[in-house]
């Protein structure tokens, strides 16, 4: 029982020094402006010199400073391109039924106080205006209770920490949702690797959301992919791609296995606005998984109407098959608006609805309703408080601690530092 406690102890160890590690670099660097729900890459680069302060130092203690070559050293090219960002973030997500979990809704321990998620990511872009060619790979490390939704079957994450699985195990472990290599040439890009899937509205990070909590169809869809993905962009207003992948939230050697043919285009008529169109048909992964096989579409329309409001409308349709004779249609809707009153607070509205119909049994439809706001104190810029108010309403049970009720209610609010 004390090495359990002691390795509890030392995720939570690990968790903190991550968060205190950003904040010491941000602070170091300054404190810039950021987007409570969309993450931008920060600009990191690491040059190495010797002063001549130093160099007088070594010749007043008698040494060659010629022979140790103590003479300006820049880092490499690639070096001064590589990236970090990340986030950390936690807080108390409570229901009226003080139910640990409830359907549709991933936020970590719906009933306490939680660490949600300590997150970084190290990358390196392409870019090939200038050679036409360039590389360039990425890794993101998660560790916290909301990391169960982003582990697979059979990753490496899986292998660190064992006992911890997707709908397992509700404490806190580790995920590794993104380890992945780029080459491009020109309007032409390959990834490879183990990457997020293409499907849905609302980012498996915290910090490219703007609710707490997440919304129906991020419990329905696929998560992450692993395979390959190639790109092309030499479209204006378009960009396209298509990619061959090991199933869905699968590992690199899933049990489930299959093939899944993923594509996505993504058409920006004006700067303002963009309509996303992704399919997947193949085989899927379900809740357990198992293996599924259908076709999977997701529709995005998102519009910045000026510099207040914002809109997006949303559809996903999903049909699979088990191999067993179930067949599953699940339909999703849903629409966003937010709002910026100025730059300390922002608010946001999301309905959806879902119908889930499977072979045999009654249609069960969901309807979710979320009211929330974001709020940035003027000294601390990459922090935001995040309060939110949801009810969930369903013609089933479904909900509460026995799932018996049809109808509940959540409160909620976190804190989330990005850097």
């Amino acid at each position: 029982m004390r090495w359990e406690n002691g390795l509890f102890l030392g995720k939570r160890f690990l968790a903190s020094a991550i968060v205190l590690i950003g904040a010491f670099v941000n602070a170091s660097q300054g404190v810039g402006s950021r987007n409570a729900f969309s993450a931008e890459d920060q600009d990191d680069e690491l040059i190495l010199t010797f002063g001549e302060e130093q160099q007088e130092s070594e010749r007043a203690r008698g040494n060659s400073v010629d022979s140790l070559n103590f003479t300006s050293w820049e880092s490499p090219r690639f070096v001064e391109k590589i990236r970090y960002n990340g986030y950390a973030n936690g807080g108390i997500y409570a229901n009226t039924f003080g139910a640990d979990y409830n359907g549709g809704i991933n936020s970590g321990s719906e009933s306490g106080l939680s660490l949600n998620g300590a997150y970084i990511a190290v990358l390196k872009e392409t870019e090939t205006s200038e050679s036409g060619f360039d590389w360039g790979f990425g890794v993101d490390f998660m560790f916290g209770e909301d990391s169960r939704f982003l582990r697979v079957e059979h990753g490496l994450d899986e292998k660190w920490d064992t006992g911890h699985n997707r709908f397992g195990d509700p404490t806190y472990g580790f995920a590794m949702p993104q380890l992945y290599g780029k080459v491009a040439w020109n309007n032409w890009s390959f990834t490879a690797g183990h990457i997020y899937a293409p499907f849905g509205y609302e980012s498996c990070r915290a910090d490219e959301r703007f609710f707490y909590s997440t919304g129906l169809s991020f419990d329905a869809l696929p998560a992450t992919m692993m395979g390959g993905l190639l790109t092309y962009s030499g479209i204006e207003n378009l960009e396209a791609s298509v990619g061959l992948v090991n199933g869905a939230d699968q590992g690199f050697s899933g049990t489930a296995g299959g093939s899944l043919l993923a594509g996505s285009a993504v058409w920006t008529p004006m700067e303002e606005s963009s309509l996303t169109y992704s399919v997947g048909v193949g085989d899927f992964v379900d809740r357990r998984w198992r293996k599924t096989s259908g076709n999977l579409h997701s529709l995005v329309f998102e519009i910045q109407a000026d510099f207040q409001w914002k809109f997006a409308a949303t559809l996903d349709y999903e049909n699979v098959d088990d191999g067993t004779g179930t067949d599953v249609d699940l339909t999703i809707v849903g629409y966003h608006v937010y709002y910026t009153l100025d730059p300390n607070w922002k608010f946001g509205t999301r309905v959806e609805w879902s119908r889930n119909k499977t072979t045999g049994a009654t249609a069960v439809n969901q309807l979710g309703w979320t009211v929330g706001a974001a709020w940035t104190p003027d000294k601390i810029e990459r922090l935001s408080v995040r309060p939110e108010l949801r009810t969930d309403a369903s013609d089933s049970k479904m909900f509460g601690t026995a799932y018996n009720k049809k109808v509940q209610l959540c409160l909620g609010v976190d804190a989330l530092y990005s850097f």
